[in-house]
């Protein structure tokens, strides 16, 4: 089956670029399955390469290769092999990492985090679920996972026409994952967490502030999911308060708190609305944290994303004492770090408060970054310290 693009399109996917867009389509034999793998070629018939086809797809085309191969088995083990060499000695001080990181790994679709000996997969387009049986076999052979479950429960693969699937995939899984990050006995409730259970991109981060906050300190974290920042907080002996309207998170930030023997303080509700409420209280904080979900899917989302950041990084800097940090940080692709900057800058006019920007972060090692992918980049954070 080939696939027919156009030469302004060319450029890009012979750079490596995996997405083909409606535009940059000519033509399609008809015929072809939703994520039938075809031949890719320019408009004199040249081949470009293979990849997933989905005419109904929000993104018909995801490159796959640019040589003549078989997508088998041994092709996703050997990707799969690629991207644990790419991870190789890179991360340390825990037993969970990130294994694919779709498109960056050369793997348009796939997301695999281990958590110790259990594997959590998600597989979001037609392509691979036409190949999950190849998809998951690779997986289970060059990871060594004796346990795997699914949470393919997101929204892009309604967009490719796909009904949503969790599960166990093989093995015995635990109703509760356990993993352990520096000093940190780790859990969640795999059935009832967010995406793939725990947002690891945010390891780095967890660390460095942390090593900010001292003992008797105020740390205040906002959005707090199962309050990673928190916990680590905790250890280093702050008074944590961590925010979030997910009270199933919030009930597993407690439970980790009281295994590792730790106090760890929550607020259920919307984040703006209790950071109103603190402001009100009087409260103050040392270091604080602001780590909202997506808030801008598209590049429209933009301007109203700001404003939010902007709003609750006012705040946060108005209840910040002297000499402490802020981080900001933001997980859409569409957000750059000059609209985190811009957003905050313009809080801190609205706080009256003086910031200096001591770092800018983006997402660690086994949430690869390739240059020829700019969506691969999506976890960006500005550390400021209040003046």
């Amino acid at each position: 089956m080939n696939v027919k693009i156009k030469t302004q399109a060319l450029r890009r996917l012979r750079g490596r670029y995996p997405f083909g867009h409606a535009g940059d389509l000519l033509s399609a034999e008809s015929g072809a399955l939703p994520g039938s793998v075809v031949d890719v070629r320019g408009e004199d018939g040249s081949f470009v390469g293979r990849g997933y086809f989905n005419a109904q797809g929000a993104t018909p085309l995801r490159m796959l290769t640019l040589e003549r191969e078989e997508i088998n088995e041994a092709f996703y083990r050997r990707r799969i092999r690629e991207a644990l060499a790419r991870r190789e000695g890179r991360i340390h001080g825990t037993n969970a990492l990130r294994v694919l990181h779709a498109e960056a790994d050369g793997l348009p679709g796939v997301v695999a985090d281990q958590f110790g000996d259990v594997l959590a997969v998600q597989l979001r387009n037609a392509g691979t679920e036409r190949h999950r049986e190849l998809i998951l076999g690779a997986l289970k052979k060059e990871t060594g996972a004796s346990a795997a479950y699914e949470r393919s429960d997101t929204g892009e693969r309604r967009k490719e026409g796909l009904d949503l699937r969790t599960g166990v995939l093989w093995g015995e899984v635990p109703a509760r994952i356990h993993f352990f990050e520096d000093e940190l006995d780790l859990f969640f409730d795999w059935q009832d967490a967010q995406k793939t259970g725990f947002f690891l991109d945010q390891r780095d981060n967890r660390r460095m502030m942390a090593e900010l906050v001292e003992s008797g300190q105020a740390f205040l974290d906002v959005y707090s999911y199962t309050g990673g920042f928190s916990l680590h907080a905790a250890r280093r002996g702050a008074a944590t308060v961590a925010v979030d309207k997910d009270a199933h998170a919030l009930g597993t930030l407690e439970a980790v708190a009281r295994a590792n023997k730790l106090n760890a303080g929550a607020r259920l509700g919307d984040a703006l609305e209790v950071l109103a409420q603190l402001e009100r209280e009087k409260r103050r904080f040392d270091v604080a944290v602001l780590d909202p979900p997506t808030l801008a899917k598209r590049r429209d989302d933009v301007p109203n994303a700001k404003r939010i950041f902007t709003d609750g990084a006012a705040r946060a800097l108005r209840m910040l004492n002297a000499g402490g940090h802020l981080l900001i940080s933001t997980c859409a692709h569409y957000l750059r770090v000059d609209d985190l900057l811009d957003a905050a800058r313009v809080a801190a006019g609205e706080a009256g408060a003086a910031a200096q920007v001591v770092a800018v972060t983006y997402q660690p090692a086994d949430h690869p970054f390739m240059l020829a992918v700019p969506e691969s980049l999506y976890l960006k954070s500005v550390l400021l310290k209040k003046e």
